[in-house]
C-alpha cells in the first residue's frame, strides 16, 4: 500500500503537470493559428483594397460620361433627327457600360443595383424626350436633355453619393 502512494505521490503531479502543459500547448497553438489568418486575411485586404476603389472611381467616371448635363455636349447631334440622335446617346451609353461590367465584381451589390437603375433611369429619360412632339431635330432633343440635366438632384448624383458613402465605409 505505502509503495502505491509512493508511486501516486511521483505520478499524480507528473499527470497534473502534463494536462496544464497540453492545455497551454493547445491554446498558444489555437491563439497562432487566428494570428496567421488573421495577418492572411489583412494581407488579401490590403492587395485588393486598391482594386476596390479603382472600381469605385471608374463607376463614378461611368456615371459622370452618361449625366445627361455632359453626354449630349460630347455627343453632338450633327444634322440628324431627333429619334437617331436618341438611338446614338443609348448606343453610346450602352457601350460605356459594357466597358465597366466588369467593375460589379469588386463593388457590392447594393451599389451595382443602384448604378444600372440610375443608367435604366438616364436611358429612359432620353428614349421618353425622344418621343415628344414639339422636339423635331437631334439639336432640340440635345437642348431638352441638357435643360433636364440641370434641373435639381439627378438619380446620378444620389447613385455618386451613394458610392463616396460606401468608399468611406471601406477606408
Amino acid at each position: 500500500m505505502n509503495e502505491i502512494l509512493e508511486i501516486l505521490k511521483y505520478t499524480i503531479p507528473s499527470i497534473i503537470t502534463a494536462g496544464v502543459a497540453a492545455y497551454f500547448l493547445k491554446q498558444y497553438v489555437h491563439l497562432e493559428n487566428n494570428k496567421r489568418k488573421f495577418e492572411m486575411l489583412n494581407d488579401k485586404k490590403k492587395q485588393s483594397l486598391p482594386i476596390r476603389l479603382q472600381a469605385y472611381e471608374r463607376m463614378t467616371l461611368f456615371l459622370e460620361r452618361i449625366n445627361l448635363k455632359s453626354l449630349p455636349y460630347r455627343v453632338e447631334p450633327d444634322g440628324i433627327n431627333k429619334i437617331e440622335y436618341a438611338k446614338l446617346l443609348i448606343t453610346q451609353i450602352n457601350a460605356e457600360f459594357e466597358h465597366n461590367l466588369v467593375q460589379q465584381i469588386y463593388i457590392s451589390n447594393d451599389c451595382w443595383k443602384l448604378i444600372v437603375n440610375t443608367k435604366t433611369t438616364v436611358l429612359n429619360n432620353i428614349t421618353a424626350y425622344s418621343m415628344q412632339d414639339n422636339l423635331v431635330s437631334g439639336k432640340d432633343l440635345q437642348q431638352e436633355l441638357i435643360k433636364i440635366g440641370s434641373e435639381g438632384e439627378s438619380p446620378i448624383q444620389i447613385t455618386q453619393q451613394y458610392i463616396q458613402k460606401e468608399v468611406q465605409s471601406i477606408l
